[in-house]
Order: structure tokens, then C-alpha cells, then sequence
């Protein structure tokens, strides 16, 4: 979970205390240990590094350079693949190294194409004195976050956001409308973006190189359809348990305790389930929801879903769960703004769970989100596919046992549905608009957008609304939109920066790699089998969770969201608002429509209205301007 740091100025010399400043911005956290140096003088090139130290030889993982000299890295990574890295490089005692000095053998090996090579959760900043270029990159899923802008002769780059806005750098704090438009349109974007216009986020599976001639961004890695070695349906689901237990034992790699999100659903049973039996003896610490304790309070909205969970846990002889107390405060107005160094979309709802980690020690939380965008994924789209195969009895039958599983309608009304949806899209996509609750939120919130025109005007032609992409008619196409053009990458930074303040990092075993391609590339009817929706991923849990967890539909899981609570908060945080509201707001939002979406979506006007006061807090403090 370390900060690394890189400045380089092309022409002349960096401030004395720049790399002091860079590394000031992760006190918060309370490294364990913090290095600086200078590793060119001609052009002016620093590093620095804050440590958490979490896995084996982390404690050698600095500032680190190739004894031929030319090379000098600061990573913050997590290299899964290790020992097969060891036998494509010719490296004896593998365990000499930390991830660090391995990824410089591999670039002395490879070069630009380091990238293709590696496996795990990392992001790196490597200097090559020979070519006078900087070479980062990021891993495949973006679980690792990384920052960059140019000014005037200079490169920073860095994975604490607030460094690059350290007072002797001057980088522009104006806000940017790309920003404006990811944070309050429901837009089609992946990326987590900076709220600054002149600080720029390396995209998940890219790479950065740069020189003082300038710079290019491309990919190392994609997602890409290949046919499978053709295999019985059971050695197929055999070889997803094993890629999955693999992803999870990769992922128990620390010296500290090991934690992990629960909830009644199938993914984290499934993390939960698998890393209990690979821990062994040790303890597995659980955290739940918001790790309220069950009381008479909260008992007639939580009892039935804590209950399930008390029988999960009965099977996992090593797991304890952790609850606190106190009431949970999920939504607090600028809660990361200080560590972060601006208007911020983190929500301290992850915060719960990290700090009831950090009680126990605990360096690494696993969570099994992210499964349902591919692994665990629904297979729903299927029934698209043998439509358009004109494979009528065997979609007749699969309708069948989705209705008898109580998923679908009758087969002739889903037949119809499916008629009207592929030989006239455009009548459907009116029906579907009107009926389909997210698409039609998400028509409205677009097509009604709390932004004024002057600033989606701007926007117009690199936005795009999220609605033309929720149609998918094939398995594939549908994971694909999941994993790479949806919220992930999004996801990521937000909860790398939330639990980066309790000295926790998050891991995710269904965003493994090789997890991931493998059950990308499996074939359709694997997804929803006899009717029966993520069917492989529930035959991988057998023995491994309760059969109440493992055969429940999406509808079976309860919610604990109290809607007229919601309501009034939003209604409580808009009058805030309003009461605050300053000359700087009219131009940027549409106070008509922000009331109106209070009222018809409150539990997206909430998190809006978080936004709003964090912007006019900063606009008060002149620490942001439009």
C-alpha cells in the first residue's frame, strides 16, 4: 500500500523540498518508513517512496537500482507470479528478491513490454538513465492507482493524488468539466478521474512513456474472446475452482492478519469460504455492512440478514466476525478532502469496515467484489444467444426452468419480449426505457442533468449517457461492458484511497487476471445452466458456504435500506445546500433540477449533495476554483 513519488524537471532544477513535500502528503497514514533521492542530475530526476510494509521483503522494497546503475524504481506492487518470472529470467533464489528488484530484471529483459509479463495488483515508476525516459505503469484491473501531470518542463507522477498539488509544484487547481460530468451525469466512463484539469489518471492495462521530446499512454493488456480447449462441463467448472483457489491464496500473501468483506451474498461467501480453508489455523476477521452489532434496535431490519450470516460462519471454524457499536455515519460531507487534495467522490462507507481491520492488525481485506462482472456473472444475455441461433427448443426450455426458478415471466411473454427486442429495436427500446427502472433513472438523470448547459455543452462529444450500453445480447459483450467500460477502474481508486487511512489495503481475488480470461473465454451456457443463473460459480461453492447462500436468487437477498430515512436525509442535505449556496454555484448547477432529483432519486441526490458541500466548503477556502 506504499506512495511512490517521481519528479523530473527537463531543463532546469526541481525546488530543494519538493520530494519533502511529495512525501509530507502521506503523514496521515503513518508509514512506516519514507526514503527520497536523487537519481539524475542532468535532467533533474527524484524519487521517494512511503512504505507500508504488508508482504514478505517489503522491508528492502525502496528506492531501488540496478547494479549496473542505469535503472532506479519505486513500486507499489503486488507480483503473483513470482516463481514463473524466476524461470523466464533465469533467477535462482527468487526469494533474494523483493517485487521491486524483480520488476527491474524483467525490464533489463524486456523493456517496454515489462508490462505483458506480470501478474498481481501493481503500479511502478521506473527510471532508465540509458534512454533518459520514465516508463510507469498500471495493472490490468486498475486495483492500484496512478497520477500524472506535465508543466512546463516538468513530469510528476504519483499514486497519492494530493502530492501532485504540493506547494512548490503549482499545478492548477481549476476544476475540470470532464470531472463535473463523470461525478453528476450517469455517464459511460471507467476511469477514475481527477477533479483537476491538469492532472491526468493512467488507465487501468496502460503504460506511460515518457522522454523530454513528450509522451505516449497505450495498452500493454485487453480483454479479448479466444476459444478454450474443448473440455466436458464439469472439467471446465474444476478448472475454474482451481484458478479461483489459486486467486485467493494469491491474494493471503502478508505478514499481518488476514480480513475479509461478508455479506450474504455469493461472492464474498465464495473469498470467505475458500481463504478459510487455505488459512488453515490462523484467523480469518470478517466485517459486515457497516459492522454495526446486532441489538434490539436494529434487530427488525437487520435480524434476518445477520442471521444468515451467523449461519455461514457457522462453518468456517477459523472465521470472526467484527462489529462495533457506535451508529454508522455513511455519508459526511468532505470526510477525504484533506488527504486528498480536493473535491473527492470517496465515501466513508468503506471506512467502517477498514478500521474494525485495523483493530485486528490486519494489512489486507479481501472482498469479493467485482465477481458479478464476469466470474459469478448472471449468463442472462444466453437466452439472446440461442434466439439468434435459432435454437428455439432449447431456449423454449431454458425459459421454462427460469420461470420455474421465478426469474422470468412465461416462456411465450419472454419469447415475445425477445421478438420485438431483436426484429424492432427501436419499439423496444421505448418499452424497455419506460419499464426498466435503471435505464429509465438513468435517461432522467442524463437527459435532466443537474449541470447547467454551459458545462455539458463542453463535454458533449467525449460523454457518453449510460443507458446505449445496458443493452448487451450476449454473454461476452455483457461481461465486457462490466470489466472494462463501467465503474471499475472508478471503484478501485476510491477504495485503495478510503482504506489507505486505516493502513489496510484491498484485494480482489474475482479480479485476478487469469481468473478472469479464463472464465471470460468459457462458454455461455456455463453462466445459466437448467434455468439456473450463475450456475458455475455456485457449483465452485459446494461445501464451501450454507446451500441457503449458495442456491439464493438475486431477489432472495435482503436489503437493509430504509428508503424514508434516505429521503429525509437527502431532503435535510439539500436544505444544507441551498442554505450555502453561493454566486459560484449558478455556474456549474441547475438548483430546479437538483430538487428535483431529491425527490424522484434520493439515494442518487445523496451522493450529489455529499459532492456539493465539498465543493463549497473548498469554494469558501479559495482551494478550488471553476
Amino acid at each position: 500500500m506504499s506512495t511512490i513519488h517521481c519528479a523530473i524537471d527537463w531543463q532546469t532544477y526541481l525546488p530543494v523540498t519538493v520530494m519533502q513535500e511529495m512525501l509530507a502528503c502521506s503523514d496521515y497514514w503513518q508509514p512506516d518508513a519514507a526514503h527520497f533521492q536523487q537519481v539524475s542530475y542532468q535532467p533533474d530526476v527524484r524519487l521517494a517512496k512511503a512504505c507500508l510494509y504488508n508482504r514478505p521483503r517489503s522491508e528492502q522494497d525502496v528506492i531501488l537500482l540496478s547494479e549496473c546503475g542505469q535503472y532506479a524504481i519505486v513500486a507499489n506492487a503486488h507480483l503473483d507470479n513470482r516463481d514463473e518470472l524466476a524461470l523466464q529470467l533465469h533467477i535462482q533464489d527468487i526469494d533474494r528478491l523483493c517485487d521491486g528488484e524483480l520488476i527491474i530484471e524483467a525490464y533489463q529483459r524486456w523493456q517496454e513490454n515489462t508490462a505483458s509479463h506480470l501478474l498481481g495488483d501493481f503500479v511502478f515508476i521506473l527510471w532508465d538513465n540509458l534512454k533518459q525516459q520514465l516508463y510507469c505503469v498500471r495493472d490490468h484491473f486498475g486495483v492500484k492507482s496512478l497520477f500524472y501531470s506535465f508543466q512546463s518542463g516538468r513530469v510528476i507522477v504519483s499514486n497519492e493524488h494530493k502530492s501532485l498539488l504540493a506547494p512548490s509544484l503549482t499545478v492548477s487547481r481549476q476544476l475540470s468539466n470532464d470531472w463535473l460530468a463523470d461525478v453528476f451525469m450517469p455517464t459511460t466512463g471507467n476511469e477514475f478521474l481527477s477533479p483537476f484539469n491538469k492532472i491526468h489518471t493512467l488507465p487501468a492495462a496502460h503504460q506511460l512513456v515518457v522522454t523530454q521530446q513528450g509522451h505516449h499512454c497505450e495498452p500493454y493488456w485487453s480483454l479479448t474472446p479466444q476459444v478454450l480447449p474443448k473440455l466436458s462441463d464439469d472439467e471446465y467448472i474444476a478448472k475454474l475452482a482451481e484458478l479461483f483457489e489459486q486467486a485467493v491464496a494469491r491474494r493471503l500473501v502478508s505478514k499481518f492478519p488476514i480480513a475479509a468483506e461478508l455479506s450474504e451474498g455469493l461472492d464474498s461467501n465464495g473469498v470467505v469460504g475458500y481463504a478459510s480453508r487455505l488459512l488453515g489455523d490462523k484467523p480469518l476477521y470478517t466485517m459486515s455492512f457497516n459492522g454495526e452489532l446486532l441489538n434490539e434496535q436494529n434487530s427488525t431490519i437487520w435480524g434476518p440478514v445477520y442471521q444468515e450470516l451467523f449461519d455461514a460462519i457457522e462453518q468456517w471454524p477459523n472465521v470472526q466476525p467484527l462489529w462495533h457499536d457506535g451508529d454508522a455515519n455513511i455519508l459526511s460531507a468532505g470526510a477525504y478532502v484533506d488527504t486528498f487534495g480536493g473535491p473527492s467522490a470517496i465515501s466513508s462507507w468503506y471506512a467502517h469496515r477498514v478500521a474494525l481491520a485495523q483493530s485486528q492488525g490486519c494489512r489486507t481485506v479481501l472482498s469479493g467484489w467485482g465477481g458479478d462482472h464476469c466470474v459469478s456473472g448472471y449468463g442472462d444475455e444466453h437466452i439472446h444467444e440461442l434466439f439468434l441461433d435459432h435454437q428455439y427448443l432449447r431456449l423454449y426450455r431454458q425459459l421454462m426452468l427460469r420461470q420455474q426458478r421465478g426469474r422470468d415471466g412465461t416462456p411465450i411473454k419472454a419469447l415475445l419480449r425477445l421478438f420485438i427486442q431483436h426484429q424492432f429495436p427501436k419499439v423496444y427500446k421505448k418499452l424497455f426505457r419506460r419499464r426498466n427502472g435503471l435505464a429509465k433513472q438513468s435517461v432522467d438523470l442524463f437527459d435532466h442533468t443537474i449541470l447547467i448547459n454551459k458545462i455539458t455543452s463542453k463535454v458533449s462529444e467525449t460523454i457518453k449517457p449510460y443507458y446505449i450500453i445496458i443493452d448487451r445480447t450476449s454473454v461476452q459483450a455483457r461481461d465486457h461492458r462490466e470489466l472494462i467500460e463501467v465503474g471499475v477502474q472508478r471503484r478501485m481508486a476510491l477504495t485503495e484511497i478510503a482504506a489507505r487511512h486505516h493502513r489496510c489495503e484491498f484485494r480482489y481475488p474475482l479480479l485476478d487476471k487469469e481468473l478472469v480470461e479464463f472464465a471470460y473465454r468459457l462458454p455461455s451456457h456455463l453462466k445459466c445452466k437448467h434455468g439456473i443463473e450463475r450456475y458455475m460459480f455456485r457449483e465452485i461453492l459446494k461445501g464451501h458456504t450454507t446451500e441457503r447462500i449458495r442456491m439464493r436468487r438475486k431477489a432472495d437477498v435482503l436489503t437493509t435500506q430504509d428508503i424514508d430515512k434516505v429521503q429525509e436525509n437527502a431532503a435535510e442535505s439539500l436544505r444544507r445546500v441551498i442554505n450555502n449556496w453561493s454566486p459560484e454555484l449558478d455556474e456549474v448547477f441547475d438548483k430546479v433540477a437538483l430538487a428535483k432529483v431529491v425527490r424522484d432519486y434520493p439515494h442518487i441526490a445523496q451522493r450529489y449533495l455529499l459532492q456539493i458541500e465539498s465543493l463549497q466548503e473548498q469554494l469558501q477556502e479559495g482551494s478550488i476554483h471553476f
